[in-house]
């Protein structure tokens, strides 16, 4: 018994170790909007105005920042594994290269903000705005995008395998060479929106608008199209044989 007690207090106390930001490193940052590669991990920056920060390579990796204000910030390189973002003002922020895995960016303002190369395996944008944003070779493996506004959006070379677009705003977004398989895009708007060689295997499409959609050389096998409309979509009747359409 005494044993097992010590074992769990260890591993406790690693884990709080391991979470613990570092005080001097927050009170830089609030007093200056700048503590780049800074150990903010874990730390309580809900509702702070950090216009134009710099937090390149930070570690945020569990920080609360639900409300903050983070306009033009610069968050290159940084870990924000499974921080809080919920309703963050991100405007116009970069977010290139960092690591968003499991991080929540529900109801946050995303437009214009660059996720050139980020990691956001399992990363939740739903209900977000993203208009304008680029996602260029980003890896948004199951990601949830339900009900998020992705119009004009950049999702060139991006993989979003088995990602979630429930209802999701993707009007004349350019997900050229997007690899979309398996993924989940019911009701999804994607009129006027570029899928040229993008893979669609397995997608979900039912009842999803592509209405003057781009899909020349798209991979469509066994993609869902039920109840899809498709006037005025360019694409190859060979590959949409493949497809379910009715």
């Amino acid at each position: 018994m005494k044993k097992t007690l010590l074992i769990l207090t260890c591993i406790c106390s690693l884990s709080a170790t391991a979470l613990a930001y570092n005080p001097a490193d927050v009170s830089r940052l609030l007093n200056t909007r700048s503590c780049p590669n800074g150990d903010l991990s874990g730390a309580q920056l809900g509702d702070e105005d950090l216009t134009d920060a710099d937090l390149a390579g930070a570690d945020l990796s569990y920080a609360n920042l639900s409300g903050a204000v983070l306009e033009n910030a610069n968050l290159q390189n940084a870990n924000l594994i499974k921080a809080n973002l919920k309703s963050a003002y991100l405007a116009g922020a970069n977010l290139s290269s960092g690591d968003l895995s499991n991080a929540n960016f529900s109801h946050a303002t995303l437009n214009r903000a660059s996720l050139t190369g980020a990691k956001a395996f399992r990363t939740g944008f739903s209900h977000a705005l993203l208009t304008f944003a680029n996602f260029y070779t980003a890896d948004a493996r199951e990601a949830n995008f339900d009900y998020a506004n992705c119009s004009m959006t950049n999702f060139v070379a991006a993989n979003m395998a088995q990602a979630w677009f429930f209802n999701t705003n993707l009007r004349d977004a350019n997900l050229t060479s997007v690899n979309l398989y398996n993924a989940k895009m019911r009701q999804a708007n994607l009129e006027g929106a570029t899928l040229r060689d993008a893979n669609l295997t397995y997608t979900n499409l039912r009842d999803a608008n592509l209405t003057k959609a781009e899909l020349t050389d798209a991979t469509m096998d066994n993609a869902d199209l039920l109840y899809a409309n498709l006037e005025d979509a360019k694409f190859s009747v060979q590959a949409l044989k493949t497809a379910r359409v009715k």
